[in-house]
């Protein structure tokens, strides 16, 4: 089983709180304010680890460019896609490549 799969299944296992607490430890390290995409609603709407949580829900709607692979929580958990703030999570893109076959690649 990889790392991202061992991850989901943890946090799927644990109570809320301590679910909550994993989220807030991950965002600690996460580096999405570093990225090209990032932008001044996402700051202001304090959105962060799209890689876990999903898309941006109103702020980033285009690409101008991606630091999640070179993210620690991406190496961490084995992240195998990119531009989580604009096509979701990690979940919801290993999802969309086992049903569709294609991804949403440059």
């Amino acid at each position: 089983m990889d790392k991202f799969v061992s991850l989901v299944k943890e946090m799927k296992s644990l109570p809320l709180e301590e679910r909550d607490k994993l989220v807030e430890e991950k965002k600690k390290v996460c580096i999405c304010p570093t990225c090209p995409s990032f932008n001044k609603c996402a700051i202001v709407e304090r959105e962060k680890l799209f890689c876990l949580l999903g898309r941006s829900f109103m702020c980033i709607s285009y690409e101008e460019g991606c630091n999640c692979p070179t993210c620690p929580i991406s190496k961490e958990v084995g992240l195998e896609y990119k531009y989580f703030c604009t096509r979701g999570d990690e979940k919801g893109q290993r999802y969309e490549q086992s049903v569709w076959g294609s991804t949403l690649s440059e």
